[in-house]
């Protein structure tokens, strides 16, 4: 993270080392949907359930600028409806692979880009519950130092979630830091001056840029060089457009100031006029995982592939961030989506996994056989008309990617083909379902069965004479 070498007052808690199989054996790796300058987030689906995740790669070495334990650390402390959720962590020798929410809809600066700018009521109900987010986690002790419409994710109803703790810093009440980070444009002062600052006041400042891009599809500081850029920052000079009513003027105009010590708390920008207008939803936060509050079908389901009660609790009661914890956690999330989790009574089938492992059992020992739930495949096998549309694709291509349940269908696990150990030697890189090679020859397979099977038929019940061998004449030498 970006921070002074102590920043941390204690190092981040111990996490189970994984083999890279460990990963693979749980998640499908699909394609690659982010790239930054220190990881890769990759699109992937879970094994048992369906759920599609989003699983950031991060490289282990000395090299890297940012000690990535620490974004570790902050994600397993944030529990926030408007922040994205960590659901496991999987670390090896070289990489740590953090298993996250997959957030529905797009980035924020897409929307402002196709739409020009947000009226107010709609940038209101957003921005609220930005500096709702950003509140909590001020009193969690952490800091973001990256607020900008690519880190803000938004669906189609509006909800935020607040992605991307990579430049992220755990600080204590009054503590500064020197470490200066983010993109510039949005940058606060006190990165311009080299001075030691308040990671709080730095958020302010940065969620003042993003409100007025919001309003105005503009940035309020613009220039070639840093230095321009710098001495406009310094200033604290933007046009305001006429058109922006004066309550949210006084909002941008507090955010954007200058002197840090005068710039207001997020807490105190909440109790402004403008962003107490109309009901913009609550600001209390949900604990989504409660081990005194389990969901005994979901438990029952869990218990079906093979889970122990046991396990599910201590990994819900320690936040463990494990395979039972993820699992429960994309279990509860498509039980909230589909308005309730039912279980069928009949037993499934055990050692029998809904989707295909990577290679045989008896190469992952300490990997569990699961099954799934009937109901659960049952909602899968639902939505197979809607899974991999043309405009999935699309979305996907323009990073409008992100959605907390796309599931595999039974139909199109027979295209896909799990990596060998050859492929997946690399973890950074991309995965593919399958190729048109693998589709015709399991087509050309089916038709083989097909034929050896009516030809068996034909001879038992004798209904139809064998084919006689036509005989040709032999030519005379």
């Amino acid at each position: 993270m970006c921070g002074t070498k102590g920043e941390l007052t204690s190092g981040p808690s111990p996490v189970p080392t994984l083999s890279y199989e460990n990963l693979v054996a749980q998640y499908t790796i699909l394609r690659t949907i982010g790239q930054g300058g220190c990881a890769q987030v990759k699109l992937a689906h879970h094994r048992l359930t369906g759920a599609a995740v989003a699983v950031k790669v991060l490289l282990k070495g000395t090299h890297q600028a940012f000690p990535i334990k620490s974004e570790v650390k902050i994600m397993k402390r944030v529990n926030h409806p408007n922040i994205i959720s960590l659901l496991q962590v999987i670390e090896t020798e070289q990489n740590i692979f953090l298993i996250l929410e997959l957030a529905d809809g797009r980035e924020l600066w897409d929307w402002i880009q196709q739409v020009g700018y947000l009226q107010e009521g709609m940038a209101r109900k957003i921005f609220k519950q930005i500096v709702q987010a950003m509140c909590y986690c001020h009193a969690q002790g952490i800091v973001h130092r990256d607020l900008k419409p690519d880190n803000i994710m938004v669906d189609a109803r509006g909800k935020v979630k607040i992605i991307d703790f990579g430049l992220g810093a755990l600080v204590r009440p009054g503590m500064k830091l020197s470490r200066f980070c983010g993109a510039l444009r949005f940058g606060a002062p006190e990165f311009f001056l080299r001075q030691p600052y308040d990671g709080t006041k730095v958020d302010s400042w940065g969620l003042g840029v993003l409100l007025y891009f919001m309003v105005t599809g503009t940035l309020p500081f613009e220039g070639i060089t840093f230095e321009e850029l710098g001495s406009k920052v310094l200033l604290g000079q933007y046009d305001v457009p006429s058109h922006l009513s004066q309550d949210l003027q006084d909002v941008i105009r507090s955010l954007l100031t200058v002197n840090p010590k005068k710039r207001p708390t997020l807490k105190d920008i909440l109790r402004y006029p403008w962003l107490r207008k109309g009901d913009v939803g609550s600001s209390i936060h949900c604990d989504k995982m409660s081990p005194s509050h389990l969901d005994p079908a979901i438990m029952a389901a869990m218990a079906d592939m093979g889970f122990d009660p046991r396990d599910i609790r201590e990994s819900l009661l320690h936040r463990l961030f494990n395979e039972p914890m993820a699992t429960y956690g994309l279990l509860q999330c498509q039980a909230r989506q589909q308005g309730g989790f039912t279980r069928q009574t009949k037993a499934v089938r055990p050692g029998i996994t809904p989707f295909p492992t990577p290679t045989d059992p008896a190469t992952f020992p300490g990997c569990r056989k699961r099954t799934a739930d009937a109901a659960a495949l049952r909602a899968l096998l639902s939505l197979c008309s809607k899974t991999e549309s043309a405009k999935d694709r699309q979305q996907v291509g323009q990073r409008i990617r992100r959605s907390v349940t796309m599931p595999i269908t039974a139909l199109r696990c027979l295209q896909k083909r799990v990596p060998t150990h050859a492929v997946v030697r690399d973890p950074t890189e991309t995965q593919h379902s399958g190729t048109t090679d693998t589709v015709k020859g399991t087509c050309r397979g089916w038709k083989r069965w097909a034929r050896r099977i009516g030809t068996c038929i034909l001879r038992t019940f004798c209904c139809l004479p064998c084919k006689k061998k036509r005989v040709v004449p032999q030519k005379e030498e």
